[in-house]
Parts: structure tokens; C-alpha cells; sequence
């Protein structure tokens, strides 16, 4: 503290902790707004993967008496 001629003017204490939180606050926001468009953007390649999913399975020609199989029941 001695070194550091700011930590010694009176109040500078209460300044740097407002300045610190202020930082924190703004990586915060900064990490949400990454978090939002990292999840809207996984949500739309899912919905897109659905969809070929959805439009492959149902051009799949199927031979008469052939059980279907639903990829979805966890057994495969």
C-alpha cells in the first residue's frame, strides 16, 4: 500500500471498490450477452438438424411388413 500513492488519498478505498464492482458488472454483461447468442445459436442448428432429420426419415422408402425403428427410445 505504501508503494501505491492512490490506496493512500482518503476515500480512495470506496472509489476502488466502486471501480472493481463497475469492471465485474461489465465482464458480467459481457459474458451473458456471449452466453445468449452461444444458446440462440445452438438452438437454431438443433431445429435445423431436426428438421433434415425429420425430412430424411420421412423420404426413407419402407418395404411392407418392416418394423419401424424410432431413434428416439434410447435402445440404438
Amino acid at each position: 500500500a505504501a508503494a501505491d500513492p492512490v490506496s493512500m488519498v482518503p476515500g480512495s478505498l470506496e472509489r476502488g471498490s466502486w471501480c472493481n464492482e463497475h469492471m465485474l458488472h461489465e465482464r458480467l454483461d459481457i459474458i451473458e450477452e456471449k452466453v445468449i447468442k452461444t444458446v440462440e445459436h445452438l438452438e437454431s442448428e438443433v431445429k435445423s438438424l431436426l428438421n433434415i432429420i425429420s425430412e430424411t426419415t420421412s423420404n426413407i422408402p419402407t418395404v411392407p411388413g418392416t418394423p419401424l425403428i424410432d431413434i428416439f427410445d434410447g435402445q440404438y
